[in-house]
């Protein structure tokens, strides 16, 4: 019953954010700025992220070893997802050091990937076989926190901007984003239920609100509005 009750949240959350891809796509393209597409991106890596995370739980029980696997590259992806997104941000905002350097940019999910490698290592061996090591998603979940945020840092910054574009509610849905993310870490120290509840309704009500963001109230054609309402025509730092 639990499976198929996260199995179709699983789902749920891979349509919202399909639709998240979809709706920013066109106005970061139209922006003629290429590093913007690092926004649809990181919601299609969110999107492909909760896809894989059905596959776990499916194949988990029978194929010895695969969700590990599975559970590995799957939260990886949801980590890429956030930081492209976030990193996106800083660039356009040009975060000092992070939001002026390509070369860190590159280097903060490479260095990522690479102590997610040594921990699994290190500690795959004293977990289930069908189970991503607690400390492994403790320590991705702690990166997707503080990805979520620095996009609500960055969206609040300007609150007047963000105000005028979408009454603040994107600040609200990354917010969220970040509840989500807290409620799974505590879930990984093993306060299962209520934490899992959280992190599964941080992410549904997050992604709900900055759907809300992207299509409300749009005119035909107004692509520049969807960047100002997800705040993403702050001045520089």
């Amino acid at each position: 019953m639990v499976s198929a009750l996260v199995i179709a949240v699983e789902i749920i959350s891979a349509l919202l954010t399909i639709i998240l891809f979809h709706s920013t796509l066109k106005p970061c393209r139209a922006s003629s700025i290429s590093y913007l597409l690092g926004i649809p991106a990181g919601f299609g890596l969110m999107a492909i992220a909760s896809a894989m995370n059905v596959v776990s739980l499916g194949l988990a029980s029978s194929v010895p070893g695969m969700g590990l696997i599975i559970g590995i590259i799957q939260l990886l992806t949801g980590t890429y997802g956030l930081l492209f997104i976030a990193l996106t941000y800083a660039r356009r905002t040009r975060l000092k050091f992070i939001g002026a350097s390509t070369s860190v940019e590159l280097a903060i999910p490479s260095l990522v990937t690479v102590t997610v490698l040594i921990c699994t290592i290190l500690w795959g061996g004293s977990s289930s076989p069908n189970s991503v090591p607690e400390n492994v998603e403790f320590m991705l979940r702690s990166v997707m926190a503080i990805a979520a945020l620095y996009l609500v840092y960055e969206t609040e910054r300007n609150w007047s901007l963000t105000k005028r574009g979408s009454e603040g509610v994107v600040v609200i849905g990354f917010a969220l984003l970040f509840v989500e993310q807290i409620g799974f870490m505590l879930a990984a120290w093993n306060f299962r239920d209520v934490a899992t509840f959280l992190g599964y309704e941080g992410r549904i009500l997050g992604l709900i609100i900055l759907n809300a963001v992207t299509h409300a109230s749009l005119k035909a054609g107004d692509t520049s509005r969807v960047l100002k309402r997800l705040g993403l025509v702050a001045p520089a730092h």
